[in-house]
């Protein structure tokens, strides 16, 4: 085919082309640019998850060792009620810390000199932590009463869902500021001391109590706030906030307190009915089986989750503060790129996690019910449904950064009635398999309507980006 003939002279007619010319090299410049800019933050994502996995390699080897040799101190009925309390404690504490903990980790100001909403943001977050522990300190009045434990449990309880609360609020901090190294420092050590100083306890004492133990898993959360903190420059910044009070805020900490506040409530209430998700199979399993059973379905639980959640969480704790950044900043493809990198990390670390769970399922779930007839499928389900789960801490991010933490919340309270009613109705009949199958299919549900959520939003027409950043102290 001929080419089109041009009535201006040759010079001229080739000029539209060298003029296009720009454009292309642009396109072409701006696509590596963007190629560049998501094998750049791909490293950067791969360099953090490794470090946030050093600080899970102890407390994962901790924990995976916790249960086996919780079971045989305690014994398997014993650890079956202890299975059941830390949900009940932990629920509170986890609504407590979990809306400042969000908001911490959603609005935390660069790491930047002269930031003017610095100094009243970090006020806002010891007044809220302050506050924080005051309610949940009240709220587990009733708790503890409904139990019927002896006042010394009581204060036992009170100290260790506080301590649990202020360290949860601190390791945020260390979080959002990119600082993974020091949070692998008090993992290792709060691991490390929640494992040791509750088996010293029960066998320097003799008894088998579940004070003592719940004493010791206190102890674990007082000694990396203890060692993580200089005194004299605790001293120091008492001096200079003397005036200023934990619960007496200023009108501008007051202000930012009351945007985390917005922003984390939901969330807290999610991590509320999260931390008592298990509590419902458990209860179903302890009316219908007995605590031995409970026990074993708790410990089968603990171990699959702990044993992939030790390789994925690193990777949800390494992307949480860079999309939060990234949005903060304006970079809204870097959050989404970062986003889209985190959920395929975790895809690939499932197989090989999932293959060894199958081929060792046998023996694990013999070593820890003592039954050779109980189902090799319990382990490799409940490391699935572990799977789904931490993949959903990623899927709801885009409600989480454009606020909409109210459909998170209905979300799961989606699926606290889906894991009732299944485990009421299957449970009895076909006994611990039957929770393992709700378990899997709460988290396939939560999936489903957050990712469908999300998706509608983004496709609304007038969606616009949340406002990126914390309204500063006036």
């Amino acid at each position: 085919m001929t080419a089109p003939q041009s009535s201006l002279p040759l010079q001229d007619s080739v000029r539209p082309v060298t003029a296009a010319r720009p454009g292309w090299l642009y396109e072409s410049v701006a696509r590596r640019r963007s190629i560049a800019a998501g094998n750049a933050s791909c490293h950067e994502l791969l360099h953090d998850s490794f470090a946030y996995l050093a600080s899970k390699i102890i407390p994962g080897f901790f924990a995976l060792v916790s249960v086996p040799v919780f079971v045989r101190v305690l014994g398997i009925e014993e650890y079956g009620r202890l299975s059941l309390l830390l949900p009940v404690l932990m629920a509170p504490a986890a609504a407590g810390a979990g809306w400042l903990q969000q908001g911490i980790l959603r609005f935390h100001p660069p790491a930047r000199a002269q930031d003017p909403g610095a100094p009243g943001f970090y006020q806002a977050v010891r007044g809220g932590t302050a506050w924080a522990v005051l309610g949940l300190a009240l709220l587990l009045v009733p708790v503890l009463r409904i139990l019927h434990y002896p006042a010394v449990f009581w204060l036992i309880a009170e100290l260790y869902c506080a301590l649990q609360l202020i360290y949860s609020v601190r390791l945020s901090g260390l979080q959002a500021r990119l600082l993974p190294r020091q949070v692998a420092v008090s993992e290792m050590l709060r691991a490390g001391a929640g494992f040791m100083l509750p088996l010293a306890l029960i066998l320097l004492t003799g008894k088998k109590s579940l004070a003592l133990m719940l004493a010791g898993l206190a102890c674990g959360y007082a000694l990396p706030l203890a060692i993580g903190h200089d005194p004299r420059r605790v001293i120091a910044g008492y001096g200079r906030r003397r005036g200023q009070g934990l619960l007496l805020l200023q009108a501008g900490a007051k202000k930012i307190l009351a945007q985390l506040w917005r922003f984390g409530w939901a969330v807290g209430a999610w991590l509320m009915l999260c931390q008592a998700l298990p509590l419902i199979g458990r209860s179903m399993i302890e009316r219908y089986a007995g605590y031995a059973q409970a026990g074993v379905y708790a410990s089968l639980y603990e171990l699959a989750v702990r044993a992939f959640s030790f390789f994925a969480f690193p990777v949800t704790l390494a992307a949480h503060p860079r999309i939060m950044r990234s949005w903060n900043l304006g970079d809204y493809a870097g959050a989404r790129r970062t986003l889209a990198q985190a959920i395929w990390m975790q895809a690939l670390l499932f197989i090989p996690v999932e293959a060894a769970g199958i081929a060792f399922a046998r023996p694990l779930t013999t070593l820890i019910s003592g039954d050779a007839a109980a189902s090799r499928w319990l382990l490799p389900l409940l490391m699935l449904g572990g799977f789904l789960w931490q993949t959903a801490l990623l899927a709801h991010k885009p409600l989480e950064i454009l606020e909409h933490t109210r459909t998170m919340l209905a979300g799961m309270l989606a699926v606290i009635v889906c894991e009732f009613l299944g485990n009421y109705l299957l449970v009895p009949r076909f006994g611990m398999i039957a929770a393992v199958y709700v378990f899997v299919l709460g988290a396939l549900v939560y999936l489903a309507l957050v990712s469908a959520c999300a998706q509608l939003l983004q496709d609304r027409p007038g969606c616009l980006p949340a406002s990126p950043a914390m309204e500063t102290s006036g």
